[in-house]
């Protein structure tokens, strides 16, 4: 018999975090890192991130001996220093659920410092396959990009778009956060951004860089798109943003960074969907939503919960069984669990569905959702009666 001293052992191991009932926190981040061998991985902490995707070079925090000999990331690699803010989180939110990156610069000969159009497209059929709820991009989109003598709608537009209705034939649809650039767009582009995701796609189109508290100067306009993510990321779906106070958050103001011109006015960017902000107290700095309405004309929480609940749907249990009587009452069992589950905890007010057989190898339902909007507008009829005031 061997005698063991009772003892303790600590070890590490790889932090993870538990979803629950409404939250749809997997991110995928799209950018072009300093390295060509790294191609997709997913990751839950910010260290394990930076150490995949440093490359060659090292981390500004990296002060140990076997990498006295390598240069710092250069600042140009954008989407390097972005990975700090998509793992942010904050007490008002626990920040994204899990991070699926794709590197654009796999295979590369020569690392580029910014996605191509066809980069960004190439990446999005590689993320076809995987399961995640927000899109962000680990650099700034031009909103205009010049054409001859003029500026057309950069084309980006159209590859994401394309990808948002794709996904959502698939039953995996997701919402787009991210950063925006809006150096030499006119109201006609914003315009034809909002037409272009006036049914889905975006939840959030950051254009209001993020100052955070404590920092000398604003995030730029990526780390802005990505911080904004992390944030919703870690809110459960149903929670709207209109009219909240960002946490750690200071300084700067739609209201005041726009108009750029004439035409790129926080007034109009908040008609056409764009994110925008201003304080809410200016002598405290603190800054909150103005109204996370998407160019969709919904208040966000709507596109998140309507998402949400599609993927909660899923009836891939359902697939490679018999289309008889049963499988079909085994669906509307899964609708009506869904259904109390989503209406008990104020994800839905009602949702009416019909089943039916449309073919031997097929089973269609049509699905309505009853999503509860968010107050915007707060009136108050005042009467004043004037009365002697009678003490004992």
């Amino acid at each position: 018999m061997v005698n063991i001293e009772p003892h303790i052992e600590v070890y590490d191991v790889q932090k993870t975090k538990q979803s629950t009932y409404g939250n749809a926190g997997k991110v995928a981040l799209v950018g072009a890192f300093p390295t060509s061998t790294f191609q997709i991985d997913i990751f839950t902490d910010l260290d394990e991130a930076q150490n995949a995707l440093v490359g060659e070079y090292k981390t500004p925090r990296d002060n140990s001996v076997a990498n006295a000999n390598k240069d710092v990331v250069p600042t140009s690699f954008v989407s390097f220093y972005c990975l700090e803010y998509i793992f942010n989180s904050t007490y008002q939110s626990r920040g994204a659920e899990s991070v699926l990156v794709i590197n654009t610069n796999y295979g590369a000969q020569t690392l580029a410092t910014n996605s191509t159009n066809q980069a960004i497209a190439d990446a999005l059929v590689l993320l076809a396959e995987e399961e995640f709820d927000i899109l962000t991009l680990a650099e700034s989109i031009s909103l205009a990009v010049a054409d001859d003598e003029t500026y057309i709608l950069n084309p980006v537009m159209g590859t994401l778009k394309s990808f948002v209705d794709s996904q959502f034939l698939k039953q995996k649809p997701f919402g787009i956060i991210t950063g925006f650039d809006l150096t030499n767009a006119t109201a006609a582009l914003i315009t034809q951004f909002k037409s272009l995701f006036a049914d889905k796609g975006i939840y959030k189109a950051i254009v209001t860089p993020v100052r955070l508290n404590g920092d000398a100067e604003a995030l730029n306009i990526a780390q802005s798109g990505c911080w904004h993510s992390a944030f919703t990321a870690g809110r459960a779906v149903n929670k709207t943003e209109t009219a909240k106070v960002y946490d750690g958050v200071i300084g700067l103001n739609s209201k005041e960074v726009y108009p750029l011109t004439a035409a790129v006015t926080w007034k109009n960017l908040l008609n056409n969907g764009f994110h925008t902000t201003k304080y809410k107290n200016r002598r405290l700095g603190t800054v909150q939503c103005l109204s996370n309405v998407t160019p969709a004309d919904y208040d966000m929480k709507i596109e998140r919960v309507k998402n949400y609940i599609i993927k909660r749907l899923a009836l891939e249990d359902i697939l490679g069984e018999d289309n008889n009587k049963l499988t079909r009452d085994l669906v509307k069992a899964l609708f009506e669990y869904e259904k109390s589950l989503a209406i008990r905890n104020n994800y839905l007010v009602d949702m009416e569905y019909s089943i039916v057989s449309v073919a031997t190898d097929k089973i269609k339902a049509n699905l309505k959702l009853y999503i509860p909007d968010v107050i915007r507008v707060i009136e108050l009829d005042v009467s004043v009666e004037i009365s002697a005031y009678e003490g004992e």
